[in-house]
């Protein structure tokens, strides 16, 4: 749904963001010169414009020395759009520079929940996909039953503190479209999809 410019798109359904993913692809792929040549490249590679898997969401997030929050070890307002700092509704994406992740992403904490393409179970209250990942799990996979909740990463503007940390992750019925939920997208190989294999 369209809201103010440059802000998050919300009230779209994980099937939505998928339908976005796969459209957009094709845009590129016969768009060539206007597409910036180094996503030209690895489309044409066989890469996917597709959502991110939960463990790609939290590596970029937090990086290799595993943040708490993207930018450091304390949660901020002056770093990211959450309860405490006061905003009360989503805010132009990249506005609070200083939550840049070690990868150079913005926004990943706070704003809007993210879906991903990971799964969470069928019970809210009790993940069939446990954090931490473990490999045998096959918590990856896009052709689940909507009986199967997503999991959304980030936190949003209404949330508290602790929960936009990079640790931080919920379940959402695909289907459902909630005013606090969004995307994000990356250019990147398939992962092994059903294998658990986060390709990281």
């Amino acid at each position: 749904l369209k809201g103010p410019d440059n802000h998050p798109v919300v009230r779209v359904s994980w099937h939505e963001a998928m339908a976005y993913c796969r459209w957009l692809k094709e845009r590129l792929l016969n768009a060539p010169d206007k597409t910036p040549e180094a996503i030209l490249q690895c489309l044409k590679a066989g890469w996917h414009v597709r959502l991110p898997t939960e463990a790609e969401w939290e590596q970029a997030a937090r990086g290799t020395a595993g943040r708490i929050y993207p930018w450091g070890d304390g949660p901020d307002p002056n770093r990211a759009n959450y309860n405490d700092s006061g905003i009360g509704g989503t805010s132009s994406v990249g506005c609070f520079t200083g939550g840049e992740t070690p990868a150079d992403c913005l926004d990943m904490s706070g704003n809007v929940w993210e879906w991903t393409v990971s799964l969470w179970g069928k019970d809210i209250m009790e993940p069939d996909y446990q954090y931490p990942y473990r490999h045998d799990d096959k918590w990856n996979n896009e052709t689940a039953g909507d009986d199967i909740l997503r999991v959304v990463r980030g936190g949003a503007f209404y949330n508290s503190g602790r929960l936009v940390r990079c640790a931080s992750r919920d379940g959402f019925n695909p289907d459902y479209r909630y005013w606090g939920y969004g995307f994000r997208l990356c250019v990147a190989p398939n992962p092994t999809l059903n294998s658990g294999d986060s390709g990281l």
